[in-house]
């Protein structure tokens, strides 16, 4: 399920924020501008998603008690006696609630607020000392009652974060069967060789990311396709070792009328290992999933920094909800020519721009619109304009 909408207030620096995701939304920015923040605040509601539903299917059972079903509906709840919320999990470590509340909040207003909403529902997380939770369903009737707390996890259980720190290269890489099985892959992409070992011969599950010169839909064939517009001539191989309990990955490169012998991830290029998450993550997707990706163009040529952009163009185009925090304006300009190749709408993507201003603590964010054209509307000072300040530097302009 889509998120539409995303406002918080009085987080790190994210002092009072309200934004509209798109099927693909690109984050950036300058270096501890908010931008690793707002990710945070989505995995914190992942993280917190059971007690939030908790919470909220313990209110709806008292109050059903008390009100007619019809006149319930029609009202948002608040969870005042709420759960702790867990600010160190298994998603995300944030210590405790004085590093992540905005400097400058007052006594009176040192409440967090996450809300995430769609156009079905509503959902609004207050964090002081426990956990409140608001809940709006739109369109709900009295027979979805016993349902409405499902309905409020926005969060399928196979959403797929990974984040900037991957798994780098190495002789193997470990087992997880329950991730495998939830469709998961870890979020430094650990278990992406133990994926493509378990279901290499399986089916993709959109049709549109099939690379073009792929002969199945098959996961291993189109990740090594794709993988091909990184490095060239690219085989992968996948083998689970249950002796040793862990999984064995090589790559070999087309040579001549052959192929070279299998090399090691340690004997190979530390790019390739790095984007194979990113490639897997995507492949992977399907209709309704949401896949969150920090700084896909790490370690990348900008020639696949711009190709990786045009596999999340195609994947948002069809149905899978993207949002990328990246630094790469070959990343960005890779959307652009997605767009321009009508391979991404325009209403299909959204670009912040995450900036403050000199000696504020406050994060403010630039809107800026791809056209149908691939063009920008807008440069905010800062926007990818290096290149431009660096040639007039040495033009002497």
């Amino acid at each position: 399920m889509n998120i539409d909408r995303v406002k918080i207030k009085n987080f790190k620096s994210l002092k009072d924020i309200n934004i509209s995701l798109s099927n693909l939304t690109l984050i950036t920015g300058v270096n501890s501008s908010g931008k690793s923040s707002f990710i945070q605040t989505l995995l914190l509601l992942k993280q917190n998603q059971d007690n939030i539903k908790k919470d909220l299917m313990k209110f709806l059972l008292e109050h059903l008690l008390k009100k007619h079903k019809k006149d319930f509906l029609n009202e948002s709840i608040l969870a005042e006696d709420g759960t702790a919320f867990i600010l160190n999990g298994n998603y995300i470590e944030l210590g405790d609630k004085s590093d992540i509340l905005y400097e400058e909040s007052s006594y009176t207003d040192d409440i967090i607020i996450i809300e995430i909403s769609n156009e079905k529902i509503n959902l609004e997380v207050h964090f002081n000392e426990k956990l409140g939770v608001k809940y709006n369903s739109r369109d709900a009737s009295p027979n979805d009652i016993f349902n409405i707390n499902l309905n409020a996890n926005l969060f399928l259980d196979d959403m797929q974060y990974i984040c900037t720190d991957r798994i780098s290269p190495m002789r193997t890489y470990p087992l997880s069967d329950i991730n495998i099985k939830n469709n998961l892959i870890g979020f430094r992409g650990e278990y992406t060789a133990h994926f493509l070992a378990e279901y290499k011969n399986e089916n993709i599950f959109i049709q549109e990311l099939k690379h073009p010169s792929s002969i199945t839909n098959q996961y291993l064939e189109n990740t090594s396709l794709w993988l091909n517009e990184i490095s060239q001539n690219i085989d992968i191989y996948s083998t689970v070792n249950p002796t040793q309990q862990n999984v064995l990955l090589e790559y070999s490169y087309k040579y001549k009328d052959g192929r070279t012998a299998k090399y090691s991830p340690l004997n190979i290029g530390f790019g390739i290992t790095y984007v194979l998450p990113i490639i897997v993550s995507i492949l992977k997707a399907k209709e309704g999933d949401l896949v969150i990706i920090e700084n896909p163009e790490s370690h990348l040529h900008p020639a696949g920094q711009s190709k990786i952009a045009e596999l999340c163009a195609i994947a948002s185009a069809n149905g899978v909800q993207i949002i990328i925090e990246t630094h790469s304006d070959h990343f960005l300009n890779g959307i652009r020519v997605a767009t321009k190749k009508g391979l991404l709408m325009p209403e299909q993507s959204k670009v912040y721009y995450f900036r403050k201003e000199k000696d504020k603590l406050e994060t403010i964010i630039d809107e800026i619109n791809i056209d149908g054209d691939g063009g920008i509307d807008r440069y905010p000072k800062g926007f990818f304009d290096q290149f431009d300040d660096d040639l007039d530097e040495l033009l002497g302009l």
